[in-house]
């Protein structure tokens, strides 16, 4: 992850590593900003809101990590990759890997960039169990 950020000229501070290393240990529940920044809080107490949220903004901006919404709040994940999350009935949510379905989604993306002329950014599907 460091390498990412060297390749993006992001210096690396106290800061952006623990929330980095936050987030890869966290990166299977994909945290919301309130779990990362609690999670935190633990070794930095001092370490400031808007820090971390200025932090998280710029590694989602550069492409470094990602967001989404759910249900009124934002998550965060390692994975830029597109992929489907599923959502357990616990409210917990997964990264479903499976190949068949990777090659779906590259089908869907080079359809709407091919058919429908968009540029995809990112795909992301959220699916709710």
């Amino acid at each position: 992850m460091e390498e990412k950020l060297k390749e993006e000229k992001i210096k690396i501070t106290p800061q952006r590593r623990e929330i980095i290393r936050r987030l890869e240990e966290l990166e299977k529940t994909h945290p919301s900003f309130n779990q990362i920044y609690q999670s935190i809080k633990e070794t930095q107490p001092n370490v400031s809101r808007s820090t971390v949220h200025d932090n998280l903004k710029l590694l989602v901006e550069r492409g470094i990590i990602r967001s989404f919404n759910y249900k009124g709040e934002t998550r965060y994940e390692m994975s830029p990759e597109p992929h489907v999350n599923l959502v357990e009935c616990n409210g917990e949510i997964v990264d479903i890997k499976n190949q068949n379905i990777h090659k779906k989604l590259d089908e869907i993306i080079a359809i709407l960039k091919d058919e429908e002329n968009i540029k995809i950014k990112s795909l992301l599907v959220l699916v709710e169990k």
